[in-house]
């Protein structure tokens, strides 16, 4: 199979490396024997580098994780907060009506807001909360409450609030890195399997089987089909995005395949398969990358060959309410 995806990478490793030991059993067998690369490069090498790549991808995957769930955690502690605050200013519109702390009540920032400005509003609630705890206000006598919930522990929330950001501000950059380390493994593994075929067919000849039997490195020419229409939207009684397309007509069609990236653009370079999806189906449900309300990612279809070749379709981005 040739290389389609940055996934696919480790299993077009593992077939050039069992080609490779086929070639150095022909070439007897020896150390001395082994087909070498560029540098004295062996298949022991290159074996190496194939595991790296293969924990750089896996260990992808665990910040992927790690990312996530740290926004889940900081999206349900939002959640929570803005709760708080709509019952703060509920309760100086029936216990301050007409003074200036009513009208003084900041206002509910949206949930998908960044950092600063979600947090400055709570802060100024802070703020004005500690205020009239200190003041003397006729009809009033304090401490406000919310229920039994009190200023001392909305600052504990707050605090919690700020940690959780952070958090995901940590993952977000460990991420990131681990990416940047990832995808700079992969072209040297690229170059490298171009100089194994170069040098097979240098050493053994054109017509030699094991020549013939070079595992390909990218998908015959001629054969990419058609990309298919993709569209999605968020189903809020399924809670999930459900996705439709146009049927493929590739006469070696081996199914479908849905990429998602975080975020309003799609980049290759940080998209996940989350589904593979047979001939015959149209459709398709996921809340992948959309664990929380604001969260927002970008999907493409697929249409994969037999042959190993692909088409990407149109990107579908969306927001979860």
């Amino acid at each position: 199979m040739p290389i389609s995806d940055i996934g696919s990478y480790v299993s077009v490793m593992d077939e050039f490396l069992a080609h490779w030991e086929d070639v150095n059993t022909d070439l007897g067998g020896a150390a001395a024997t082994d087909l070498k690369l560029q540098g004295n490069y062996t298949r022991a090498m290159f074996l190496a580098d194939r595991n790296a790549i293969d924990a750089a991808i896996t260990g992808l995957v665990g910040l992927e994780n790690t990312r996530e769930i740290g926004a889940q955690n900081r999206d349900t502690a939002k959640q929570a907060l803005v709760g708080r605050m709509n019952q703060f200013r509920a309760i100086l519109r029936a216990l301050l009506p007409g003074t200036s702390y009513a009208g003084a009540a900041p206002l509910v920032p949206p949930f998908s807001s960044a950092e600063s400005k979600f947090l400055n509003p709570f802060d100024d609630m802070a703020n004005l909360w500690s205020k009239i705890n200190a003041d003397t206000i006729p009809g009033f006598t304090g401490p406000l409450l919310i229920g039994a919930y009190t200023l001392a522990l909305f600052q504990t929330d707050l605090a919690a609030m700020r940690a959780a950001f952070s958090t995901v501000t940590v993952a977000e950059n460990d991420e990131r890195i681990a990416r940047e380390q990832r995808d700079a493994l992969l072209p040297l593994a690229r170059e490298r399997i171009v100089q194994y075929r170069s040098m097979v067919e240098g050493l053994l000849g054109p017509t030699d089987p094991l020549t013939l039997s070079l595992p390909s490195l990218t998908p015959a020419p001629g054969s990419t089909p058609s990309a298919v229409a993709l569209t999605g939207s968020w189903n809020a009684g399924l809670g999930q995005a459900v996705f439709n397309w146009t049927a493929s007509t590739a006469a070696t069609l081996a199914g479908y395949e849905l990429r998602m990236s975080p975020g309003s653009t799609y980049d290759a370079s940080s998209a996940t398969v989350i589904g593979n999806i047979p001939p015959g189906t149209t459709t398709f449900s996921t809340f992948e990358g959309l664990t929380a309300p604001g969260d927002v990612a970008s999907f493409k279809l697929f249409v994969q060959l037999t042959t190993g070749n692909e088409a990407g379709s149109n990107t579908v981005t969306i927001t979860r309410p």
